[in-house]
Parts: structure tokens; C-alpha cells; sequence
């Protein structure tokens, strides 16, 4: 009655099973028990067989996974079999022999564990190799193919992943469900096969029902990559669909928004709308949010989120939790809030992990507590916490920043003899530390250290080694560091091509060095280093491909990004004037106006007073702007009425100012040149512009808001350059850009002074209208390239 007992099991614990399936239920019964009494006839010993390895299922679509949990069919051997079967499974797949596919691996591997029930339905054999598989509890196939594919995406195997896949699409006894689905995602966004994982999201039948778990594993997939924009479009078409997001499909999105910095506001939006469809949030919700306001370092809302999450019944901090608090308080350099957070950690029995005492260490960076990190770092011990790479380089970082590179040079030393590795990082702070003292040789040789280490050497470590080289104006060694780069295949950053523009500028000594360093961008195999290459050697481009070459330039740089924008510009505008590439750097400038928001504040402009303050320029880009500032000047003082304008002005302040001009100015009428012989070019947006005076149009003003010229002849009584960097000046500045604006204006005897050393150059408004009318003043405000102006 074994065989009867097994079969009436199935049906008992399968009641989806309709009534009229009952007569083949029983006549499958019956004939399994006459086939067992047929067997035992001719069976050398009827106890060579037990009835519980029968693994017989009803033939028909009834779903039989129910029975998995079964404590009948599931023991600890089969357990074990199961596992043996995987592991023997994938290795097969991972190494086929040559005579055999994945797909005929697979289908062999049917047909030998359903083959064990060929003697007991012989007369349901039709002669097919497949017809094993008509045998074989499709629960069994699927489990095993499940777990094979699994392991497949651990071990990065995506294209063998397909190919499983694949065959069982080719199996008709098989039935793909939506797990089996999740699985292959999950494989293929987990080895970055996207476009794969989702054309098979695509493609799927419509027979298989697209649920939560599935669209979740394509979501993950998606924000693993941050690919935000694609995983928005999934994340609202799930919704459109009536597919109910759960839990951990708002946890992904939120997720995705804090690693791409899309900022806190966005994440409590998307908080607010989960909490609104009635989806409860866990802990894991409250440290995505405190962990979205450590970047902008948003405490009180880190704190506010806190207190509200220790509020909610069934919701206690973990160890994350407290340790995403901390870091939002390290990175506000909030040394004494960390320490609390900590000791509220400890009070509330929960353990510190290595992570809790690398932010607390963090936290004493800003505010120089060398004496706290080490006790901190020593503290470690008592809780049973190894440190790590990332707490030693925390520590040579707070050593770093207080100016101690003895104690930052004995922490690293510590951290080798402790046997760890150490990382790009450790050498990268290591090197910045002495580069700041002007230990140029200790940087090369920490440099040459990590050289022999070649895997941990990154675009960091050898841009602060070039930095290095750059200072000391050692510009063959900056050749020799290149050349490491290129063989490591490292391409440069933003902040590496930054590095070699300023060197270029300032620090080559003769034309050969000049052209190495050119060379050295050239052969990069980067986007970013050709195009810089292009716009300072290249003078046949237009001014339409000079922008092209800009915009794939700082395509490179996110635009919030300011620092990075501004110093690449800056560096730019720096090396093309030093290389005589005047009328380029004005169109360089002109597109960093136009493209950013950084030098929005150029330009003020009043009734009584025009002013250019180039505080946040370098020393290349203050003298492009003077130029074309001058030259905005001169179109405007072409529609001006100078007999009018000279009858409001007082002769004395005229008189003073023409004096300044005479001794200010060193050309010689000689070399006076004719007004119509060049027309002046002006490539930068200033304001205000001659539309604008025409127009009689609205001029912004820093200061005052918005103003109207009632006049449109009129022409200010003072212009005003602001450079800054003066002993009595109310503003900085850099001392660079005062003396190149200095050196120009006595070059081109403008008629602007200073007093008192106050930081800005200050002309009358009627002497400079004078000058700019003067016949020879656009010839002097032209701005050529070297090139172009020697084959004139």
C-alpha cells in the first residue's frame, strides 16, 4: 500500500486539485500498485528499495512546489544531495567537455535522474532519450536550476547563466515562473548586463505575471549601476501597471538617490509618499536617511530623523544606524555630538563596529584633536574591534590635517607592521601630508613605494605625485610619472589634467619641456587629455569646434561640481595666455560664462559706477577679462556723445585724470595705428551691452537689484577693476592676479590708478572714454593668437 499512500499524500497536500482530476488520481493508483507487484517478481530482494525514495509526482500542470516543505520528503541527506548535485551541476556547466553544449549537458543530466524510473513505466516509453524527463517532479528541476543559476551570478558567469535559461525556454515539460525570472535578473544585473536583464524582462510571456519581486530585481539592478533616470522610468511604469510597490522597492530608489548625491530633499520626498500608500518603514528606511544627510551635512535633520525613529513602536537603532549618525556629525566636524551619539550606542548595549570608529576618528580631522583620535584608535581594543585599512587611514588623515607627518609617517608604519595592505589611499595621504611642508623629495619617494605595489597605485596617487613634481618645477620627473601612468593604463582625472595645465603655465623652464608635456597629453588614451591637448596646440579650429572641444571637456566634471570646473578653467585660461593663445583664452572664457553660473558676479554695474572684479579668476583668465571688458567699453563709448558727456564732468577731475594717463602710458605715437585697420572682437558675455543701451533695458546689479539707465549715452563716472590681495583691502584676492592686471594696465596705458593700496584699480569715467576713442586703442584691445598674428 506504499505506492497508494505516496500518490493519495500528493493529493492531500495539493487541494487545488478540481474533483474531475479524482478518476485519474485513482486509476494512476491503481496502476502504480500493480507495476510495484509486477517489479517484485523479478527483483533480487524486495528490500533492496525503500518507498520513500519513489519521487513520483501526478503527470499534469498542477504546481506541486507545496510539497517542498514536507518534513516526508525532505531530510538531511537529501539535503546534502541536493547541495552535491548543485556544486557537481555548475561545475559541469563552468567546464563543458568539447564534444558537449550547456543545453546538452542539461538535458543529459535530466535523463539521468529520471532514467532511475524506466524499469517501473516501461510501457510509457516511447523510444524518446527526453521521455526520462516526463518523470522527473518538475519542483526538483526547478529547484536545482535555481540554485544553479544563482551560483552562476555569484561567481560572474552571465553569458553561462543565459544559456541555462535558454534550454529550460526549450523544454516543453517546463513551466518558467516568476522566481526563476527574479533569478536570471538578479545574475545578469548583478555582472552589469542590463541591456540582457532587461530585454528578458521584456520579452517575458505573457503567461508569467510581472509581480513586485520581479520588477525589484530589475530595479536593483538598475540603481546598483546608478542608472537613476532608467530605474525612475521602471519605478513609474511599475506603478502604472497596478504592480503595488512594497518596502523594498522604495528602500532601493532611496538608496539609489543617496549613492548618486541627488540630494536629501528628493529622498524624504520619496520617504513621505511610501509612509502615505500605508508601507510601514523598517530601520534599514531610517539609515538610508540619515545616511542622505551626511554628504551636505544636514545634522538637525539627521538628528530630527533619529528622534522620530526611536519613537516608533518595534523600530530600534542598530549598529548602522548609530554609526550613519555619527558620520553625519564627522563630516560637520562636530568632534563632542559624535562622542555622545556614541556613548547613547554603548549605553544602550549596542556593539561598536570598526566602521563606528573610523567616523568617530573622522570626527576629530576638522577640528586638529590628534590627542582624541588616539585615544579613540586605542579604545578599539578594549571593544574587540580590529581596525582596518580605512581606520589607519583616518588616523595618518587627522595627523595630516594638524601638520604632523612624524606622527602620519609612524601610524602608516604601524599599519604595515600590523600586516595589512596598504591602499591607494594610504599613500595618497601619506604624500599630501609632506607635499604641504614642501618635502618634495619624501613625496617621490612614498611615490616610488607604492610604485612597486603596482595595484595600488590609482589616479590619485600619481596626481599628487605630478603635484609634487610641479612644485618643485621638476618637469622630467613629471615625464617619468606620466609615462608610469600610461603603463598602467590609469587615465587622467579632471584634477591630473588641472595639475599639468598649471605646470605648463608657470613651471617649464625652455620650449622642450613645453613640448613633453604637450606630448605626454597627447598620447593619452583619454577623451579628456586630447581635448586639452587640441585646444592649446590646434589653431585651425573654429570657434564652433573650440566649443565642441569645450563641451566634451567639461562633460567629464558633474556641474555641481564647482571646485573642480572652476580649477580646470583656471588652468586653462592660464596655460593658453602663457602660450600666446590670447584670442582662444577669450573664448574660453566666453563659454565658461555662458555654461556656468561660477562667474555670474563678473560684472556689477550702477548709475554712477561700472565694476570687473576678478578675485575668483587665475592670473591668465583676470587678463582676458580686463581685455574684453575694455573692449565691451569701446563699443559702448562708440555711441556716446563725448561734447555731451564733457559738459556734465568737472574740467579739474579731467585734467588729474589725463596726468595719470600721461604717466601711465608707455606707447609712442609712432606706433599709433589706424582705427579702421581692426574692428574689436568681443567673445564674452559682459554686461553692460550695447543691445542693452539701446534698448534702454533693465542692468542687473549686485548690490542695488535692478536698475534702468534712463540715458543711453551715458557712460558711468568711475570704472572699477577689483583685484584684491592689497595691504589695506577689505577683500582677498590673489597677489598672481593683481600684478598681471597691474603689468597690463601700465602696458596699455589705461588710465586707471590705486590708492592707499586698497585692492582695486579705479579710472574717471571721461579719461577713459577718451582713451578708448583714441585711433590707436583697438589695435591694443585685439586679442590674436601668437600663431595667427605672426603669419599676418
Amino acid at each position: 500500500m506504499g505506492p497508494l499512500r505516496l500518490t493519495l499524500q500528493h493529493v492531500l497536500a495539493c487541494p487545488c486539485v478540481p474533483c474531475y482530476r479524482w478518476g485519474s488520481v485513482m486509476r494512476l493508483c491503481l496502476r502504480r500498485f500493480a507495476h510495484v507487484v509486477a517489479e517484485t517478481s523479478y527483483m533480487d530482494s524486495p528490500s533492496s528499495y525503500s518507498w520513500r525514495d519513489l519521487d513520483y509526482e501526478v503527470p499534469s500542470p498542477v504546481d506541486y512546489s507545496g510539497l517542498a516543505h514536507r518534513p516526508y520528503w525532505v531530510t538531511r541527506e537529501k539535503l546534502q544531495a541536493r547541495d552535491d548535485e548543485k556544486e557537481k551541476l555548475v561545475a559541469q556547466v563552468l567546464n563543458p567537455r568539447d564534444e558537449f553544449s550547456v543545453k546538452d549537458m542539461l538535458s543529459c543530466w535530466v535523463r539521468k535522474i529520471g532514467s532511475r524510473h524506466h524499469r517501473l513505466m516501461q510501457e510509457n516509453t516511447d523510444g524518446n532519450s527526453l521521455s526520462g524527463a516526463r518523470y522527473v517532479r518538475y519542483e526538483q528541476v526547478a529547484r536545482t536550476v535555481n540554485a544553479v543559476l544563482q551560483e552562476l551570478g555569484r561567481k560572474g558567469y552571465p553569458d553561462e547563466a543565459l544559456q541555462v535559461l535558454e534550454w529550460m525556454q526549450l523544454q516543453g515539460w517546463c513551466r518558467l515562473d516568476p522566481h526563476l525570472y527574479t533569478t536570471i535578473i538578479d545574475t545578469l544585473g548583478s555582472s552589469g548586463c542590463l541591456d540582457l536583464a532587461k530585454k528578458i524582462f521584456s520579452d517575458m510571456d505573457d503567461s508569467v505575471k510581472k509581480d513586485t519581486v520581479l520588477y525589484n530585481s530589475l530595479l536593483h539592478a538598475y540603481c546598483k549601476s546608478g542608472q537613476v533616470e532608467t530605474a525612475n522610468e521602471l519605478f513609474n511604469s511599475m506603478k502604472q501597471k497596478d504592480c503595488r510597490p512594497d518596502l523594498s522597492t522604495y528602500n532601493t530608489i532611496m538608496n539609489m538617490y543617496v549613492k548618486t548625491d541627488v540630494g536629501l530633499t528628493k529622498v524624504l520626498s520619496l520617504f513621505k509618499e511610501m509612509c502615505l500608500q500605508g508601507i510601514q518603514p523598517d530601520v534599514v528606511s531610517y539609515d538610508i536617511l540619515l545616511a542622505a544627510c551626511a554628504p551636505k551635512q544636514h545634522v538637525k535633520e539627521a538628528q530630527r530623523i533619529f528622534d522620530t525613529m526611536k519613537k516608533r513602536r518595534g523600530i530600534k537603532p542598530t549598529v548602522v544606524t548609530y554609526t550613519s549618525l555619527i558620520t553625519v556629525y564627522a563630516n560637520a566636524g562636530d568632534f563632542r555630538s559624535a562622542m555622545q551619539v556614541f556613548g547613547e550606542m554603548v549605553a544602550e548595549k549596542c556593539q561598536p563596529n570598526v566602521k563606528t570608529f573610523t567616523s568617530l576618528i573622522n570626527s576629530c580631522r576638522k577640528g586638529g584633536h590628534v590627542e582624541e583620535a588616539q585615544t579613540i584608535f586605542e579604545a578599539m581594543k578594549e571593544y574587540g574591534v580590529k581596525p582596518n585599512v580605512v581606520t589607519y587611514n583616518a588616523l595618518i588623515n587627522v595627523y595630516t590635517e594638524r601638520g604632523e607627518q612624524d606622527g602620519a609617517q609612524r601610524v602608516f608604519l604601524q599599519m604595515v607592521q600590523s600586516g595589512l595592505q596598504p591602499t591607494g589611499v594610504s599613500f595618497t595621504v601619506l604624500m599630501s601630508s609632506f607635499k604641504a611642508t614642501g618635502a618634495f623629495k619624501e613625496v617621490l619617494s612614498i611615490y616610488d613605494q607604492a610604485k612597486q605595489l603596482k595595484t595600488v597605485c590609482s589616479v590619485q596617487t600619481f596626481t599628487e605625485a605630478l603635484d609634487a613634481c610641479s612644485k618643485a618645477k621638476n618637469i622630467p620627473a613629471m615625464i617619468k610619472v606620466l609615462d608610469d601612468m600610461r603603463a598602467a593604463a590609469c587615465p587622467p582625472s579632471a584634477v591630473t589634467c588641472t595639475v599639468l595645465l598649471v605646470a605648463l603655465s608657470s613651471k617649464c623652464s625652455n620650449d622642450v619641456e613645453v613640448f613633453d608635456l604637450l606630448h605626454s597629453l597627447e598620447v593619452f588614451d583619454s577623451e579628456l587629455a586630447q581635448c586639452c591637448h587640441l585646444l592649446l596646440t590646434n589653431s585651425s579650429k573654429t570657434d564652433t569646434e573650440v566649443f565642441n572641444l569645450l563641451g566634451r571637456c567639461f562633460n567629464h566634471i558633474p556641474q555641481e561640481d564647482e571646485k573642480t570646473w572652476t580649477a580646470l578653467g583656471s588652468s586653462l585660461l592660464d596655460a593658453l595666455w602663457a602660450l600666446g593663445r590670447y584670442r582662444r583664452a577669450a573664448l574660453v572664457l566666453g563659454w565658461l560664462c555662458d555654461n556656468s553660473n561660477i562667474h555670474d558676479d563678473l560684472c556689477t554695474v550702477t548709475r554712477n559706477e561700472w565694476k570687473l572684479d576678478v578675485r575668483r579668476l587665475s592670473s591668465g583668465g583676470a587678463i582676458v577679462a580686463l581685455y574684453q571688458w575694455l573692449a565691451h567699453l569701446f563699443l559702448i563709448a562708440q555711441q556716446v556723445d563725448l561734447l555731451e558727456y564733457s559738459d556734465s564732468e568737472d574740467d579739474s577731475n579731467t585734467s588729474d585724470s589725463y596726468e595719470d594717463f600721461a604717466a601711465l602710458s608707455l606707447f609712442e605715437d609712432n606706433a599709433r595705428l589706424d582705427e579702421s585697420v581692426v574692428n574689436v572682437e568681443v567673445t564674452v558675455p559682459y554686461l553692460p551691452s550695447l543691445v542693452q543701451f539701446e534698448a534702454k533695458e533693465s542692468i542687473h546689479d549686485g548690490s542695488e537689484g535692478m536698475n534702468v539707465i534712463e540715458e543711453t549715452k551715458a557712460f558711468p563716472r568711475f570704472v572699477t577693476i577689483i583685484t584684491g590681495w592689497g595691504k589695506l583691502s577689505k577683500e582677498e584676492g590673489r597677489s598672481q592676479v593683481r600684478a598681471g592686471i597691474e603689468r597690463e594696465i601700465i602696458k596699455l596705458g589705461v588710465p586707471f590708478r590705486t590708492s592707499n593700496d586698497a585692492g582695486r584699480w579705479t579710472a574717471n569715467g571721461e579719461a577713459l572714454l577718451r582713451w578708448l576713442l583714441r585711433p590707436e586703442t583697438p589695435s591694443r584691445l585685439t586679442l590674436w593668437d601668437m600663431s595667427a598674428r605672426l603669419s599676418r
